[in-house]
């Protein structure tokens, strides 16, 4: 498992499409935040306000194609080269291969997110008086986009298991990405009572996400992260095990 581990990260930061997802999730928030002054809430200076949340407003759009992008040769490139059936015959489970992929595209993420912490520096410095910052929302909204990359990490996965060919499994994630993220709140939206709209909501990604980027840690809201990962894993596992029957 920690061979297939290393394998992926190496795979990665060695990779063009590694460096691209890695170069354009730093270049275009450093542009928004910093330079481009698109809007006055994604910008930091033309805001006014030392505050980091353009930041975790703007990275789960970026994610809905990156972390698809990241993802979608986990098990294709597997199947389409020949390696997954030798990973089979190796004393490697099913689960163990998923759970590796799954494990090494979170660190990934963890590492892409790691220079970001350059812009809470400059956050803390900026505010006046300086070091005038909400840590607790901070915090809590790198945890939420942790929990939330590592649920499309988890749908990513499942779709490399679905499909053959990359490109095919890059758009049936990024679709199943939208939806899970922006899909329950537009059904909602749909002249449901508050109850039945406030219920549904509860099924979608960016609820729960917003939820912990206001610094509160609400255990439903891990637990419903800890669901969708571990649904969509055994989902790409159970996809696995089927070519064996």
């Amino acid at each position: 498992m920690l061979a297939i581990i290393r394998k992926e990260i190496s795979y990665f930061f060695s990779s063009l499409v590694g460096m691209v997802v890695l170069m354009t999730f730093l270049l275009v928030n450093a542009l928004f935040l910093w330079t481009v002054p698109i809007n006055e809430y994604l910008n930091i200076f033309s805001s006014g306000y030392a505050s980091l949340e353009p930041l975790f407003t703007l990275a789960p759009w970026m994610y809905l194609i990156l972390i698809p992008a990241l993802t979608m040769h986990s098990l294709t490139e597997e199947k389409s080269s020949g390696t997954l059936e030798l990973i089979i015959t190796k004393p490697v489970s099913n689960k163990s291969l998923v759970n590796a992929k799954f494990f090494a595209s979170s660190i990934i993420l963890i590492l892409t997110l790691a220079p970001t912490l350059l812009y809470v520096a400059s956050v803390h410095f900026l505010a006046y008086p300086q070091g005038n910052i909400d840590t607790g929302a901070i915090i809590g909204s790198y945890l939420g986009l942790i929990l939330l990359g590592g649920s499309f990490i988890s749908i990513g996965i499942f779709s490399s298991s679905l499909a053959n060919n990359q490109i095919v499994a890059l758009m049936l994630s990024i679709t199943l990405c939208i939806f899970f993220y922006l899909g329950f709140d537009w059904i909602a939206s749909f002249g449901t009572s508050n109850t039945t709209a406030f219920i549904i909501k509860q099924f979608g990604i960016q609820e729960h996400y917003n939820s912990i980027s206001r610094g509160l840690l609400d255990t439903r809201d891990l637990i419903y992260y800890l669901v969708l990962i571990v649904f969509f894993l055994a989902l790409s596992e159970l996809k696995l095990s089927s070519r064996k029957w």
